[in-house]
């Protein structure tokens, strides 16, 4: 009888904990990212010529919510590919290929909202774009 309730105590503890400590995790993938800053002089139908500079590299960008109102951070795909970029500065990459992306979500005490951390994890080869002006580069452009 004692070691039923105590089986009962340890199912029901845990299960509240997993309760409180709730999370998910989603996954996906993309051809190419790269940083909107480092294509400013690519117009929008210029060739995207690129070589890469590296093997895979990954970097996470986290954002926390205190109370469901206060955010704190940046969790988007741009931010946790700069972290990616950033970590590696020797590639002097402007993007990323073959990039798997993940996103988790957890929250503690969720049912009153006290404290959440949404994070995004990027992985890809690290690129870095043909800046040089060519004749591809000039299509359709007037001197």
């Amino acid at each position: 009888m004692i070691r039923q309730s105590r089986t009962l105590a340890m199912i029901l503890s845990f299960t509240i904990v997993s309760f409180f400590l709730a999370g998910c995790t989603s996954t996906g993938t993309l051809g190419i990212v790269s940083n909107s800053e480092s294509e400013a002089d690519l117009g929008p139908h210029d060739s995207h010529t690129f070589h890469r500079v590296g093997s895979e590299i990954s970097g996470t960008a986290c954002r926390h919510f205190i109370l469901g109102i206060l955010p704190l951070g940046n969790s988007d795909i741009e931010s946790a590919m700069r972290k990616a970029l950033e970590s590696h500065p020797e590639l002097k990459a402007d993007g990323l290929v073959h990039v798997a992306t993940q996103s988790s979500l957890y929250g503690f005490f969720p049912l009153y909202n006290v404290y959440t951390v949404t994070c995004t994890t990027v992985k890809g080869i690290p690129i870095r774009f043909d800046h040089s002006p060519g004749p591809s580069r000039n299509l359709g452009k007037t001197h």
